[in-house]
């Protein structure tokens, strides 16, 4: 049994897609059930809340695979209390989403993994770049309305489909080989945001235009979330303007056998999104 968290995530959902389509066993594990059966007929889905770990308890029983992924802003402890959960329900292996860069330094991410690894579980590390999805969901506006606001500067950044990470991930789920791998994940190649605009323009029609903004700018767009997400936002902008995103690996290819999706493939795929 596969139990996979955050269903509604732009990556978990793909996954339990992939899975169904592969025919394994798949129990959803989702804060708001209605919402996640709503979504997946048919499938088993519990109530999982990182913060109820009676709720935990319950979705990892009989559960011998984990996908783990969390909110962005949730701090280590009650995901490595998921991890310890999961052991003695006497699951064997765990897929976290994680991120690129972060063994280089002390943040929750890093924090999860490091006890991953001490717990003795089979785990693989998923570091995925940027999303594209991002520019369907967080930036939807921006591109229906002609304009991105991006606090990074001429940073490049090799943006990853959802997709391809869902089908890495279901290979470390499903396969063998992968304990003990933490794979960066990126896209085939390295765009500016002023290429990601030109590459909007040409599919739309019309002009997307991208707008450089400041740190600042960004926290005051972003006032009333919560600070630690504000903080990581903030962060990963800054990686983008140092060119720490820039970096293109050929992990997608490796562990599935083809070459990842490429931005205008993505845009293609959902033009009715921006339109």
């Amino acid at each position: 049994m596969i139990l996979v968290t955050t269903p509604n995530g732009k990556v978990g959902s793909e996954i339990i897609k992939q899975l169904q389509a592969q025919g394994h066993k798949v129990r959803v594990g989702a804060h708001t059930v209605e919402k996640a059966t709503a979504a997946f007929p048919g499938l088993e889905v519990v109530h999982f809340d990182f913060d109820n770990p009676e709720s935990v308890r319950a979705a990892l029983e009989g559960v011998d695979t984990l996908y783990l992924a969390s909110p962005g802003e949730m701090l280590e402890g009650p995901v490595n209390a998921v991890v310890d959960a999961a052991k003695q329900a006497g699951a064997k292996r765990i897929v976290r989403l994680s991120a690129p860069g972060v063994e280089y330094g002390d943040s929750p991410l890093r924090k999860v993994e490091l006890h991953l690894e001490a717990s003795g579980l089979e785990h693989t590390f998923l570091r995925p770049s940027w999303f594209m999805q991002n520019y369907s969901t967080l930036s939807l506006e921006g591109v229906r309305q002609g304009t991105l606001y991006e606090p990074a500067a001429d940073g490049h950044t090799a943006f990853i489909d959802a997709r391809d990470i869902a089908a890495v991930a279901v290979a470390a789920l499903t396969g063998e080989g992968h304990s003990g791998k933490a794979y960066t994940l990126t896209g085939p190649q390295a765009l500016s945001r002023d290429e990601v605009a030109a590459l909007f323009s040409s599919a739309l029609g019309r002009e997307v235009r991208y707008v450089p903004v400041g740190d600042e700018q960004l926290r005051q767009g972003m006032a009333g979330a919560p600070q630690n997400y504000i903080e990581l936002m903030s962060a990963l902008y800054g990686y983008v303007r140092a060119g720490a995103t820039a970096t293109v690996t050929d992990e997608v290819h490796k562990v599935t056998g083809r070459a990842p999706i490429r931005f205008e493939q993505f845009v293609q795929d959902h033009l009715e999104t921006w339109r």
